[in-house]
């Protein structure tokens, strides 16, 4: 987990602390498509914000993929309800074993006999192993090539009432993306739709209603409260918005 920064000293605010774990795809340089997330405790990327709380996960399945057919193209969005862990680029030699681009910081998440969920398929991890930046995956009751080609391209998740709790104040990334985001008079600056990771402290991306963006700094004194059950967030724009 990268840790916040320390106390308030005069002239700076504290940077704000958020989560990898998340729900909303975004683009990297390569174009290839992310999610962005995390995993659990001493591992994981937090928003430490004023406090709120979670709603239940939605579990709606998507459309099946039929045995034996193959991804075509990456999965951009993970299931209702979840959260994206991981992003297989496809099957590695002949034994099953699978290369997966990781979405969190939190290593336990592909420990053996973990659960996850590939695509709409749910699988148990039988070994992985870190090399070259990836990850090496294998699933229990799939041991050749051909087995494991299904799962080309497909996002391994995990349940959002899977994740571990967080403390009072620190919330998940996907936990703030879609939140309205108004300023202290209550006038409406727009929709949070992109969380910005940056060498200080991250950015939110609001989109307007007239379709333009603001971009705020995660900072202390930017962001006054965030709360989850209304799906709303209260800040206080820095005159340079």
């Amino acid at each position: 987990m990268r840790q916040g920064a320390g106390p308030k000293t005069a002239g700076r605010a504290r940077r704000q602390r958020l989560q990898r774990d998340s729900r909303r795809q975004t683009t990297d340089g390569s174009g290839a498509a992310q999610a962005r997330q995390d995993q659990g405790p001493g591992t994981q990327n937090l928003t430490n914000l004023p406090t709120g709380a979670t709603g239940p996960a939605d579990s709606r399945l998507p459309p099946p993929i039929s045995a034996g057919a193959v991804r075509r193209t990456p999965e951009r969005e993970p299931r209702p309800g979840y959260v994206a862990v991981g992003r297989v680029l496809g099957p590695f030699g002949l034994k099953g074993e699978l290369k997966v681009q990781a979405l969190t910081d939190n290593p336990r998440r592909f420990a053996a006999k973990s659960r996850l969920w590939a695509g709409d398929q749910p699988v148990t991890v039988a070994a992985s192993r870190g090399a070259g930046g990836h990850l090496y995956v294998r699933l229990k009751g799939f041991a050749d090539r051909t087995s494991v080609e299904k799962f080309r391209h497909a996002l391994l998740q995990v349940p959002e009432d899977a994740l571990p709790s967080l403390p009072e104040g620190q919330y998940y990334r996907f936990q703030l993306l879609g939140l309205t985001v108004a300023a202290r008079d209550g006038s409406v600056l727009g929709t949070l739709d992109e969380v910005i990771e940056t060498g200080a402290n991250d950015v939110y991306r609001v989109r307007t209603p007239a379709g333009t963006d603001i971009l705020l700094p995660a900072l202390d004194d930017v962001i006054v409260r965030v709360d989850l059950a209304a799906k709303r967030m209260v800040v206080d724009p820095p005159p340079w918005r």
